[in-house]
C-alpha cells in the first residue's frame, strides 16, 4: 500500500516532515521512528533540504549528516508538540521521554478519532502511494470532504457532489456544458455561455467537486450558494483552490453575489506558529485543512459516520525498516 519511503520531503515545511516521520512509524516492523532512523535515511538522500540551502549527495561527511539529520530532527519534534497538543485526543502518536523517538500508538487501541487522523495523514502524502491504489485514496477524501461540506449548511438546503467519476448515480450528467447548464437552473444564475465554449468531449466538473444552495422558498435569485473544490496533492492546492471561485467561473454563472469558495485538503496546513503555512499563497476561498476537518467532524459528532477504509489496515500491517 505505502513504497518509496526512503524519499525525504522536497523541501523544508515542517508540516511535510512531521508526515513523513508519522508515515514512517505508521509502516516502520516496530511501529516507531527514530532520530537514528531519520539520519539514516538522510545520509542517502541524493538531495536534503533542510532551510534555503541543501547538502548533496556527493558530501560524504558522516558527520555533517549526522547534524543535519538532528537539527530536522529537532526541529519536527517542535512541530508534532503542536500536533499532541491542537489534535488531542485524536494524536495517534507518542513521543518518547527523551525526544529521540515517535511511536504510533497500539493498533488494537487506536480510536475512530485517531483513525480519521491515520486516514487523512495516508491522503495527504500521495507520493508515497502506488499510482494504481492513489484513486481510492483521493476518493475517500472526496466522500470525507462531502460528508462535513453537507453539515456546513441548515436544513432545506440541496448540497449535492458533482466528481466526473460519480457514474449513473452522479446528480449531474453528460458534457461539462449539459453540468453547467443544470447547475445554473439550480442556482438560480443567469448562464452566459454556449456549447461551443466547452470541448464536445469535456466530460469533467469543470473545476467544481461540491455545490450547495438553499433556494429559500421561492422562484427568485439571489440566494445563499456555496462551490468547494477538494484534493489531496500537496503541490497543486495552490491553484485548485480557487478553481470554484468567482474569480474563475463568474463570467459563465454570473450571481446577484459572489458565492462562498471552500478548498478541503488533507494536509495540515501550518507553520509552527499555528498560522497558515504558506498563507501568502491563500486566495479568497475557505480552507478546511486536516485539523479542522477533524475537529468539526468531532463537533458536529460524525466520527463515527467516516468509517476507515480498507487501505487503513494494510497500513497498520505494513513493515518497512
Amino acid at each position: 500500500m505505502l513504497h518509496e519511503l526512503d524519499k525525504v520531503p522536497p523541501n523544508s515545511d515542517l508540516f511535510r516532515w512531521a508526515d513523513f516521520i508519522e508515515i514512517r512509524a505508521l509502516c516502520h516492523p516496530d511501529k516507531c521512528y527514530s532520530r537514528g532512523d531519520l539520519a539514516g535515511v538522510m545520509g542517502r538522500a541524493r538531495d536534503v533540504q533542510i532551510g534555503p540551502g541543501a547538502i548533496p549527495r556527493g558530501d560524504e561527511e558522516t558527520g555533517q549528516h549526522a547534524a543535519i539529520a538532528s537539527t530536522k530532527w529537532h526541529d519536527t519534534m517542535n512541530f508534532i508538540d503542536t500536533r499532541v497538543h491542537l489534535f488531542a485526543p485524536a494524536y495517534p502518536f507518542l513521543i518518547s521521554e527523551d525526544r529521540d523517538t515517535l511511536t504510533l500508538v497500539d493498533a488494537n487501541d487506536l480510536t475512530a478519532q485517531q483513525k480519521l487522523y491515520l486516514c487523512l495523514l495516508i491522503c495527504a502524502n500521495l507520493r508515497h502511494i502506488p499510482a494504481n491504489r492513489r484513486n481510492e485514496v483521493t476518493r475517500l477524501f472526496e466522500e470525507y470532504s462531502f460528508q462535513l461540506f453537507e453539515r456546513f449548511f441548515p436544513n432545506g438546503s440541496e448540497v449535492r457532489p458533482c466528481w466526473a467519476r460519480g457514474g449513473a448515480d452522479a446528480p449531474y450528467q453528460g458534457a461539462l456544458f449539459a453540468k453547467y447548464t443544470q447547475i445554473a437552473s439550480d442556482i438560480k444564475c443567469t448562464p452566459n455561455f454556449k456549447a461551443a465554449d466547452f470541448h464536445p468531449n469535456d466530460n469533467g466538473d469543470g473545476g467544481i467537486d461540491m455545490i450547495a444552495w438553499n433556494a429559500m422558498g421561492d422562484l427568485r435569485d439571489n440566494i445563499p450558494i456555496a462551490f468547494a473544490q477538494n484534493g489531496c496533492s500537496n503541490e497543486e492546492w495552490t491553484s485548485k483552490q480557487l478553481e470554484a471561485s468567482p474569480a474563475k467561473l463568474g463570467r459563465q454563472l454570473v450571481t446577484g453575489h459572489p458565492w462562498a469558495t471552500y478548498y478541503f485538503l488533507p494536509q495540515d496546513l501550518r507553520r509552527l506558529d499555528g498560522d497558515w503555512e504558506h498563507k501568502h499563497d491563500i486566495g479568497a476561498a475557505i480552507i478546511v485543512d486536516r485539523l479542522r476537518i477533524i475537529k468539526l467532524s468531532t463537533a458536529y459528532d460524525m466520527i463515527e459516520q467516516l468509517v476507515p477504509p480498507p487501505f487503513l489496515n494494510e497500513a497498520l500491517t505494513v513493515a518497512i525498516a
